[in-house]
């Protein structure tokens, strides 16, 4: 199978994005590179067939106008020099003051009323924005919705096997597609291999406002995606570092899904100008453990098994 036989849909997540071309052609340097180390097969043959990874660039409904692309400029390019991590990157990711922040979060999960007290600002205005599209206000959660889902038609019509790649909010935003096509819309549409990076989709305060959370059944889940590969890296206060394999248990039992994998322990080493950010998509796209996962969809290879 060459390269125009696949397509690559990254979604990206919440907050202003730079301008979708810009956004693109960075992901797909940190691709490239990422493969370059792991699998110097799929990568020849990514560069062979670039087009192969597009972009459904819906922060642009969301926000007034894209992000500078500038500030993230030299952490790209540390990320493409270096071929891992630091010892200060892995100590900082490691710092005990993610794991009581962590701690405080998931008691915000459990109890939402706690939400005022995270200390955070970037985190508390990312929850402020999800909530934005949670509760659709002003409609934009339907507009979102209907641009994913026209990129997510688009690349399915063309009869190619299709890889989601969604980070953050961005695969929460899959996912509640992903149900409207399959169970409401009925629609033919699958998905290969859904890839989910530092996703809060295993949290209670996404799990409860999905669009499927108050059906029963199999009707909660999408019936369109055959395998579901999660990753998370170290330190990242977004997903809390949650297994889907153990709160989507439920599409398993029910065949909905041949395999949920898990693999919650990479290390993402971007750093910009607040320092270490291990939440950032290009750390996430450059890492060999995700680059792995693509390089064994990119085969047609099987995910190894979840570990606890």
């Amino acid at each position: 199978m060459n390269g125009g036989e696949r397509v690559i849909l990254y979604i990206p997540g919440i907050k202003p994005k730079p301008p979708a071309d810009v956004h693109r052609e960075n992901l797909l340097r940190c691709l490239q590179e990422g493969l370059r180390r792991t699998s110097p097969d799929v990568a020849a043959e990514l560069a062979a067939a670039p087009e192969c990874l597009r972009i459904a660039p819906w922060p642009h409904l969301f926000y007034p106008a894209p992000s500078d692309p500038r500030p993230d400029a030299p952490g790209i390019e540390r990320l493409l020099r270096l071929p891992g991590p630091e010892p200060q990157d892995l100590e900082d990711a490691r710092h005990w003051h993610k794991s009581v922040l962590r701690v405080g979060y998931l008691l915000t999960d459990a109890f939402p009323f706690l939400v005022d007290w995270i200390v955070d600002p970037r985190l508390k205005e990312a929850m402020h924005d999800s909530l934005i599209y949670l509760r659709n206000q002003g409609g934009v959660g339907s507009r979102v919705r209907e641009f994913v889902r026209g990129a997510l038609r688009d690349t399915w019509g063309e009869g190619r096997r299709m890889l989601v790649i969604a980070h953050s909010m961005g695969s929460v935003i899959a996912f509640d597609v992903l149900w409207q096509l399959s169970r409401e819309q009925r629609s033919p549409l699958h998905v290969d291999t859904f890839m989910s990076l530092a996703s809060p989709l295993g949290l209670n305060f996404m799990r409860h406002r999905l669009l499927g959370s108050h059906a029963i059944g199999a009707e909660r889940y999408p019936a369109n995606i055959r395998r579901w590969h999660n990753l998370a890296a170290v330190g990242d206060l977004i997903p809390l570092q949650r297994r889907m394999a153990t709160d989507y248990r439920e599409m398993l039992e029910l065949g909905l899904v041949e395999t949920i994998v898990d693999e919650v322990d990479l290390y993402n080493y971007f750093r910009g100008q607040h320092g270490l950010n291990v939440h950032k998509c290009y750390g996430y796209m450059v890492n060999s453990q995700v680059c792995e996962g693509i390089a064994r969809w990119w085969r047609g290879e099987a995910d190894p098994a979840s570990g606890d």
